[in-house]
């Protein structure tokens, strides 16, 4: 087992989360930081169970990952625990009910690859799990949390006279989260338009919310779709979550261009014939399942 220093350890976990969600398409930012010596010895010292061995630390390491779209959360979530072997017993994801009112915590806890483990030469060194956790949150989200941990959540008793004014803090934070919801809405409706309007590459723009290297469908493909709207409908009804789950699991690693997500597309659910023969034979050969290429 290679023991690594801890940035070099926060640098390799940040590469493989990154390579990954790239690999995707999915709109993201990604922060990370590693505990400094006074934050992981206040930490130490403040709860018992640290010291007497019943717990440990297990977020020396913590990564951020800021998504665009609250639905694209739980793909992140799947996709990390592919690639890392998660604590789910650790977690801490709030299931909410509907007469509930307060902010969500989206916070995992995953387990270091087996080969390796961190290089700590200070004092307390046992008290740090071989873990890192990583926390799952939105862009609108984002800046209500960092206000909300450093002015209440740090000095709560600040706010222990305040509840009304508590209160009203959880309600800017469910405003936001109805605005990323209709965010979302108004983008596939905006899709839409552009579907009724025949603009092909608008359309599978604003429903696939991806980064995408290019946008040029071809005149090939464009020419298909202004001869068959129904064929344009399948694409535009493809589920966005299955599509990128797929993408992941079939190890997608061509360039993440708009024509060859709808070479994957029209080979993983359409299945145009037309389509089919735009496509390279490799491609197809690749990702068509081995029952259909019997038949």
């Amino acid at each position: 087992m290679k023991a690594m220093l801890p940035n070099l350890m926060e640098r390799e976990v940040v590469g493989n989360i990154t390579d990954t969600l790239n690999k995707l398409g999915i709109m993201y930012r990604i922060f990370s930081r590693v505990k400094d010596s006074h934050s992981l010895s206040k930490k130490i010292s403040s709860k018992f169970k640290y010291l007497e061995g019943s717990s440990r630390i297990q977020d020396f390491i913590g990564v951020r990952v800021v998504m665009y779209f609250p639905d694209d959360i739980e793909l992140v979530h799947k996709t990390m625990t592919a690639i890392y072997c998660e604590r789910k017993k650790d977690a801490s994801i709030d299931d909410l009910d509907d007469n509930t009112f307060k902010p969500v915590r989206y916070n995992l806890v995953y387990e270091l690859p087996k080969d390796s483990c961190y290089d700590l030469g200070f004092d307390n060194a046992h008290c740090v799990d071989n873990t890192f956790e990583l926390q799952i949150r939105t862009v609108l989200s984002e800046g209500w949390h960092e206000v909300e941990h450093d002015l209440r959540y740090k000095f709560q008793d600040d706010w222990s006279a305040s509840h009304i004014e508590s209160r009203k803090l959880n309600g800017v934070y469910a405003s936001l989260e109805t605005s990323e919801w209709t965010m979302i809405r108004i983008l596939e409706d905006v899709a839409y338009k552009h579907y009724k309007q025949q603009n092909w590459e608008a359309m599978l723009r604003q429903k696939l919310r991806l980064r995408i290297q290019d946008f040029d469908l071809g005149e090939d493909i464009n020419l298909l779709f202004d001869s068959n709207t129904e064929l344009a409908k399948k694409f535009f009804r493809v589920d966005r979550e299955s599509l990128i789950t797929e993408l992941y699991e079939k190890g997608f690693d061509y360039p993440l261009t708009l024509k060859n997500i709808v070479f994957f597309t029209n080979t993983v659910f359409v299945r145009d014939k037309s389509i089919l023969g735009l496509t390279p034979e490799e491609f197809v050969e690749e990702y068509t399942l081995e029952h259909e290429k019997l038949c």
